[in-house]
């Protein structure tokens, strides 16, 4: 059967609707909460709010006022609500949120770090907001925030070279700290980040900025004789985050690089990795693929595949919504995946369309009942970009984007 069928445009806009149900109903909107606007990091701990998945949540309100699912207002509402909570009571220093909050308070979790990518997945969702909305005070808040980050704070120099710290942390015990306190690690590898250089391009010296972009690794891997830009554990997520709102099919970076097309192979190396290894792992055929992060039946882990930099980590355990972000990239192959987890396998599906992931490998077979915000919201933007391409124009064509395309140097496709 062709994937290409009305039943099939059918599940994409119901996996598309419950994903917007899914933001609907574990965000914060109680209008008197000052964490009104936050949603969790998972189904698992719901007094657990994670500032990647309100970005996500910003776009899903973006996705809903054009299709209808919310009223233009109420879409509003909660956008200009959720920045004031942003802006006012959300945990950060210096513009860098805290990765984790209290769902009700908005304040820091624990003692996580601030964390730079999460906190540019939150703005990659203030930036769609602000660009989609014609609300003045959006685009205020929106502003305000963005001008806050303080993106030099994070910048070190080494060797001539310009990176980011990926976090920190003023606690000695704090989460993610060996050692003294401080910054965390460093963004010296092609994974999630490129947001980060967008952002923080118009923010910077335009040199820093042009020097920063350049500055991470762009290690090579081999797929059927094409080179690919990988990440170091070839993880899929790490394909899709950037991509989810950066429309790369029609820009290439200042070296001229594709990353659309980079990506469309490295989901062809995945699934193809997955099929090498069927004979092991009963959850991998030409139909169920996909090894990234998030849940499995040994708790959150993070899998990959070839081509990387390390041997790759997997137990069998795929990815649903991974796979399903690749669907601008590699279409019949997501498609098919989709028609045969909803025939053979309706335990993936549930109120709000597919679960997290699945295992078959284990006995007895595992299906994850959990979601997470930055997974569900990931697969979202992905589904909505291949049918319209709404959040890759609206993103894409923002005046802090098309800013950085001006620093950088980044160029149309021809």
């Amino acid at each position: 059967m062709s994937p290409y069928t009305p039943q099939m445009n059918n599940i994409l806009l119901r996996e598309l609707e419950g994903s917007i149900r899914f933001f609907l109903d574990h965000t914060n909107l109680d209008p008197h909460s000052p964490g009104f606007g936050l949603t969790i990091d998972s189904t698992k701990n719901p007094a657990l709010a994670s500032i990647a998945s309100t970005g996500f949540a910003l776009t899903a309100w973006v996705i809903a006022a054009e299709r209808g699912i919310l009223a233009q207002q109420q879409a509003q509402d909660i956008t200009r609500g959720t920045l004031d909570t942003l802006l006012h009571h959300a945990s950060h220093h210096r513009g860098f949120f805290s990765h984790f909050l209290h769902m009700d308070s908005a304040q820091r979790w624990g003692k996580c770090e601030c964390s730079t990518i999460d906190t540019a997945l939150c703005l990659n969702g203030v930036i769609t907001a602000a660009a989609y909305f014609q609300d003045t005070a959006i685009r205020d808040l929106a502003a305000e925030l963005l001008e806050r980050v303080d993106w030099r704070f994070i910048v070190f120099e080494e060797n001539g070279q310009a990176f980011f710290h990926m976090a920190y942390n003023p606690d000695a015990d704090g989460d993610y700290v060996h050692g003294a306190p401080g910054f965390i690690s460093r963004w010296d590898m092609a994974a999630e980040q490129k947001m980060m250089y967008l952002q923080a391009a118009s923010r910077l010296d335009p040199n820093l900025a042009r020097r920063l972009y350049a500055g991470f690794r762009r290690d090579i891997g081999y797929f059927n004789g094409h080179s690919i830009i990988v990440n170091p554990g070839g993880t899929l997520f790490a394909y899709h985050f950037s991509e989810a709102w950066l429309d790369t099919a029609r820009w290439l970076d200042p070296d001229g690089i594709d990353w659309f097309g980079n990506t469309r192979l490295a989901c062809l190396a995945n699934r193809q990795f997955c099929l090498e290894h069927a004979a092991e792992y009963k959850t991998y055929h030409a139909r169920s693929w996909g090894l990234s992060a998030g849940d499995s039946p040994f708790g959150y882990e993070v899998a990959g595949a070839e081509p990387c930099l390390v041997p790759p980590y997997h137990t069998g355990t795929v990815s649903i919504y991974s796979a399903l972000s690749c669907l601008p990239f590699i279409p019949e192959e997501t498609l098919a995946m989709m028609d045969y987890l909803i025939t053979e396998h309706p335990q993936t599906w549930g109120k709000y369309g597919f679960f997290d992931s699945y295992n078959l490998a284990v006995d007895p077979p595992w299906y994850s009942q959990a979601l997470y915000g930055i997974d569900k919201g990931c697969s979202m933007l992905m589904i909505e970009n291949h049918l319209t391409r709404l959040v890759w124009d609206t993103y894409t064509a923002s005046a802090p984007i098309q800013t950085a395309f001006k620093v950088l140097g980044f160029n149309p496709h021809p």
